[in-house]
């Protein structure tokens, strides 16, 4: 192959000059692809500037896609970095308003915030001391034919509590009802009441930013507005597992839940807990912190009496002195259940149907105001409710926890132990 022949420009030159004209070009194209390489980098960056953000989930490692979020852009001055914005609050799916196309739109639910220096603030139950109940012979006798009636069903005694009150009388009654067990969605009242207690101090700002998902918790016994709540009331959020310092730190927050009861008497109490699944976190059960949360001590399970359930369900609906009277009239308006068969009947009236299976069931619809928290999971039922007669002459409170997958898989076994308290109590003999 014939040699290609040298450029004329290098013809006639000294080996020196030669040197200096090649540098010289060399020179040229280093600059000229610096200049371009900025050119691509300056692109690039400002198109990722563009893009809309999005939070990957820290929750739950196995997370898939990402969770979703409101981010609300904090004003600022031109002296404050652009970048200055509070800090993404993941919230479920429904609470984000979204187009035909599925994208979302402006307009969704609002994000509570806390009033100014009110950020660490906590507070306690108002009630420092249990009401002054008096044991009843009379009432013993029905709570001792409910547990007749789960031995007659062949379900197991030793999974039972009961708690039942006379609240026209102060009387009161139980079976095993000092023993803390699983609540089931039961503990959603208790979120509710510290939630109220906040509110009431003037923690945040607007009181209606929580009205959609204390409906949701409440009447729904929804599981994502019960952590969403969980997390604004304590300053939590699920994350994946701390580090031991940072974890103390969280769950000392978490923990205020407990605190703001046991401060009132309310003993053997553990609501930290919260309940499963989560879809928006991408939590089917505790994962990351909250799994360190379940295991320090090991198995922490949520845990609450009877007595309990009874006692702040009195407090609420029946004292009306829960937080103080206008914040007990709006709890108890929330647990409020239409037994109309119209309402609850439908099979797809309820993703959860808290009278269906439960203590509303058999109740008369047109003669009494029926007052709930219920909940079930495949291996336990328990509810907490109150009863009031039309013509107020009756009104009582009937707690039963039942930890045992017997207990979930018999739908009749409450509306059955409802109708016989409800018929001893409005007839007013325990014989």
């Amino acid at each position: 192959m014939p040699k290609r022949r040298r450029s004329q420009k290098f013809r006639n030159r000294s080996p020196k000059q030669n040197f200096a004209v090649k540098l010289n070009h060399v020179t040229v194209r280093v600059i000229t692809l610096g200049v371009l390489l900025a050119v691509l980098i300056t692109r690039y960056g400002s198109k990722q500037s563009i893009k809309p953000s999005t939070q990957q989930s820290l929750h739950a490692p196995t997370a898939t896609s990402p969770i979703p979020v409101i981010q609300v852009a904090v004003k600022s001055s031109s002296k404050q970095n652009s970048k200055s914005v509070t800090p993404a609050v993941p919230v479920p799916d429904w609470a984000i308003s979204r187009r035909l196309d599925a994208t979302p739109i402006a307009k969704s639910l609002s994000i509570p915030s806390r009033q100014a220096g009110k950020q660490n603030s906590q507070v306690v139950y108002n009630l420092k001391k249990p009401p002054n109940f008096k044991d009843s012979q009379e009432l013993q006798g029905i709570v001792n034919n409910l547990v007749e009636l789960a031995a007659d069903e062949n379900l197991p005694k030793e999974a039972l509590s009961v708690t039942l009150i006379n609240a026209k009388t102060g009387e009161t009654a139980g079976y095993q009802q000092d023993i803390p067990r699983y609540p089931a969605s039961v503990v959603k009242m208790f979120w509710m009441v510290v939630l109220y207690a906040q509110i009431d101090s003037g923690i945040w700002q607007n009181e209606r930013d929580f009205a959609p998902y204390l409906a949701k918790m409440i009447q729904e016994s929804d599981n994502e507005a019960a952590s969403f709540i969980i997390d604004q009331v304590t300053g939590t959020r699920s994350e994946s597992e701390l580090k031991s310092e940072k974890f103390q730190l969280w769950k000392n927050k978490r923990q205020q839940l407990n605190r703001f009861f046991q401060e009132a008497g309310y003993k053997n109490l553990n609501i930290i807990q919260k309940t499963f699944p989560v879809d928006y976190l991408n939590l089917q059960e505790p994962e990351g912190s909250e799994s360190q949360l379940l295991n320090n001590p090991v198995g922490n399970w949520n845990k609450i009496t009877t007595k309990h359930a009874a006692r702040l369900l009195y407090e609420m609906c029946y004292a009306e002195h829960a937080v103080s009277l206008q914040a007990s009239r709006k709890m108890c308006g929330w647990l409020k259940r239409d037994l109309n068969p119209k309402i609850w009947q439908p099979p797809d009236s309820y993703d959860f149907n808290p009278v269906r299976s439960f203590f509303g069931e058999s109740l008369p619809d047109t003669r009494v105001r029926f007052y709930s928290k219920a909940g079930a999971t495949s291996a336990s039922r328990s509810e907490a409710a109150m009863v009031v007669t039309e013509d107020n002459k009756t009104a009582y409170i009937l707690a039963v926890f039942a930890p045992d997958s017997a207990y979930a898989d018999d739908g009749q076994i409450f509306p059955k132990m409802s109708a016989l308290v409800y018929k001893r109590m409005t007839s007013g003999s325990s014989r």
